[in-house]
C-alpha cells in the first residue's frame, strides 16, 4: 500500500513538472503564420473589388493586431523579440488562397485554443481564438461571394 503511494505521487510530480516544463513551441510560428495570412489578405485586398476588397482589408487589418498581440504575448512570456515582414503570396487564384488562409487560420485556432489554458498568457490565447473562429467564418464567406 505505502509503495502505490509513493509510486502514485511520483507519477503526479512528473505530470505536474511536465506541465509547467512544456513552454508550447515558441511563439515564431504564430506570429510566421500570421504575418503569411497577413500578406495574402493584403494581396487579395489589391486584386479585388467592391464588398470582397473591403472584407479582404478586414481580414488584412485582423491579422496584423493578431500578429501584434502574438509578439506582445512573445514579450511578456521573456522571448527573444523577432523582425516579422509581411509574406507575398505566389500567384495563384483568389478561391486557391482563400482556402489556404481557412485551413491555416483553423489551425492556429487549435493552437490558441490549446494554450487558452496557460495561467499566464492563457487569457490572450482565448481572445486570439475567437478572433479565429470569426476570420474562418469570414473566410468561407468570402469565398462564397467569389
Amino acid at each position: 500500500m505505502m509503495e502505490n503511494r509513493s509510486s502514485e505521487q511520483q507519477i503526479w510530480e512528473r505530470v505536474l513538472k511536465g506541465q509547467e516544463e512544456q513552454p508550447r513551441s515558441d511563439l515564431r510560428q504564430l506570429q510566421l503564420a500570421a504575418m503569411e495570412l497577413a500578406g495574402i489578405y493584403r494581396h487579395l485586398a489589391g486584386t479585388l473589388a467592391g464588398r470582397q476588397r473591403e472584407m479582404a482589408k478586414e481580414l488584412y487589418e485582423g491579422e496584423m493586431e493578431t500578429a501584434r498581440c502574438l509578439k506582445g504575448a512573445s514579450i511578456l512570456a521573456g522571448r527573444k523579440e523577432d523582425v516579422l515582414t509581411i509574406w507575398t503570396p505566389a500567384k495563384e487564384p483568389a478561391r486557391k488562397l482563400l482556402e489556404k488562409c481557412y485551413h491555416q487560420t483553423r489551425r492556429c485556432l487549435v493552437d490558441y485554443t490549446a494554450r487558452s489554458a496557460e495561467p499566464e498568457l492563457g487569457a490572450i490565447f482565448q481572445q486570439l481564438a475567437k478572433k479565429a473562429a470569426q476570420r474562418c467564418a469570414r473566410i468561407a464567406q468570402l469565398l462564397g461571394m467569389l
